[in-house]
């Protein structure tokens, strides 16, 4: 009796250390826009009253990169070009300082419009002590996230990149990590073991674009969903296409927004063609997919909206103004007449939504379906500013041009 009340108690404070451990790791932010990739920050508290200036933590110059840092168990995890290389860094959440730096691969000689944004435009995606940074011109690595050694490298697609570069991140599913590479006449899809680098299974002929791939639960099944330049794909865990939507970009456009998922419900915006909501539905073995509606008036650029209790919030493509639309029928809710940039991120803190438009100004505001509410407007890096921000507990991590800052929401 005694033993078997051992056992129970030795099961119960191991059962009881795991969701405690869950539970200080819920706030984690591994990669493109979260955990599930929808925006949704886990564990912030927003202040009953919100301070007039936000409190700078600490300030270090990291190097340039358009790509945001991920954070995990305390440490942030950047790609960025320093000098004539492409360089991983991990950096102490709480103090700036350098943890481990990696030299990775040449810096990309960039040309053209992409020039004008130096270094990596991929997120880091942290999983299960791994690090997969996408270089940008598709030098693709997998290093230790405690030490920073390089684990494997692929350098079959290097240099191959669309016409801006790459700037899709990486998705993890299963035992296999999913990439975009290559440009509009090599485009493939790759899906590697994430633990060796060796090529599971690939897709030709797909043009790759600015997006990143995302997970939708089908009933019982995963779905990868992938946008390319011309199309959106379904596709399985095995490489198979279950389906393909024709989502050509109008001039200008490039298919930058990332799909947001909700169900059987797919929302795509960012080909200058406004928003529109498609739904996703099995029939055998057949996938088969249906537009339910079309917003033309209000889609993004180079911003994914967030989809928060029914509606969706973002900012449109021309201007930047903030707008919400009815996610069910896609109806206009409001629509705010204050000019910001069309490069903007979004992020749902719970309580509050938050917006960091290329101008550097870090706007909160409520998530009210019936009008415009803003809380507070902060300055809080010099422009332009395209990285996401990550915020954790109270803080707010913002990636300048060189900088990356730690702001405290006191």
């Amino acid at each position: 009796m005694k033993n078997q009340k051992f056992i129970h108690s030795f099961f119960l404070v191991i059962i009881v250390s795991f969701i405690f451990s869950c539970t200080q790791k819920s706030g984690d932010w591994p990669g493109w826009r979260g955990e599930n990739r929808d925006a949704k920050v886990v564990g912030f508290k927003a202040p009953a009253q919100w301070p007039t200036e936000l409190t700078k933590k600490w300030q270090a110059t990291v190097g340039l990169c358009d790509g945001a840092p991920s954070f995990v168990d305390g440490k942030l995890f950047l790609y960025v070009q320093q000098d004539s290389s492409e360089i991983a860094l991990c950096l102490d959440a709480g103090t700036g300082n350098n943890i481990w730096k990696t030299v990775l691969n040449p810096a990309a000689k960039m040309q053209g419009g992409g020039a004008q944004h130096p270094g990596p435009r991929s997120t880091p995606l942290v999983d299960n002590g791994k690090v997969f940074m996408l270089g940008a011109d598709g030098a693709f690595t997998c290093v230790n996230a405690e030490t920073g050694e390089i684990i494997w490298q692929n350098l079959d697609y290097y240099p191959q990149f669309p016409v801006f570069y790459t700037s899709a991140s990486p998705l993890v599913i299963n035992n296999l990590c999913i990439i975009h590479l290559g440009g509009h006449d090599d485009g493939i899809i790759v899906a590697f073991d994430k633990s060796t680098g060796e090529k599971i299974w690939t897709i030709e002929g797909e043009p790759s674009t600015y997006s990143s791939p995302v997970i939708m639960k089908l009933n019982d099944e995963e779905i990868i969903v992938l946008q390319t330049e011309v199309d959106l794909l379904g596709i399985s865990p095995e490489g198979k296409v279950l389906f393909r939507i024709p989502t050509p970009g109008e001039r200008r456009f490039y298919n930058s927004t990332t799909p947001i998922v909700d169900g059987q419900n797919i929302f795509i915006v960012g080909q200058g063609l406004g928003t529109k909501m498609y739904k996703i539905e099995k029939s055998g073995d057949t996938y088969n997919f249906s537009e339910v509606w079309s917003n033309p008036d209000f889609g993004g650029s180079f911003n994914t909206p967030v989809l928060k209790d029914g509606y969706l919030y973002g900012n449109e493509a021309a201007q930047g103004k903030l707008y919400c639309l009815n996610a069910s029928t896609g109806e206009t809710a409001w629509a705010d007449d204050v000019k910001y940039d069309r490069f903007a991120l979004g992020l749902d803190l719970g309580k509050v939504l938050l917006s960091l438009p290329a101008t550097g100004e870090l706007v909160i505001y409520k998530p009210n379906p019936n009008k415009y509410e803003e809380i507070a407007k902060y300055k809080v890096v010099d422009p332009p500013v395209y990285a996401h921000p990550v915020v954790a507990g109270n803080k707010i991590f913002i990636k300048g041009k060189d900088d990356l800052i730690c702001w405290s929401v006191d």
